[in-house]
């Protein structure tokens, strides 16, 4: 089994460490994955709006910190936050289970 440990917080970061030598893994896994196209979504139209980071987390009554988390991947956001987030940008939460 070898002597290499791994240290692995969350899910992200076993992800990450599975299929860092597998780009095909990773990009079959974001197409499939629904927070993926959240985090997508949520940068694509903040950028859209000419919005930073720091201008969308105070209209969103939120941290700067909390967007750049939830845009590169290193929290869950909560459905609140993206509630809040979404207003500022103009749109609605709709949520399907299929």
């Amino acid at each position: 089994m070898g002597d290499k440990k791994y240290k692995l917080k969350n899910m992200s970061d076993s992800f990450k460490e599975l299929t860092k030598d597998k780009p095909e893994l990773k990009e079959i896994y974001d197409d499939e994955d629904p927070v993926y196209e959240l985090r997508k979504k949520i940068l694509k139209l903040r950028i859209d709006k000419g919005l930073s980071q720091e201008e969308l987390a105070k209209r969103a009554g939120t941290k700067q910190a909390v967007i750049s988390r939830i845009e590169n991947g290193e929290s869950e956001p909560r459905i609140e936050t993206v509630k809040k987030i979404a207003k500022v940008l103009d749109k609605e939460v709709k949520i399907n289970l299929v």
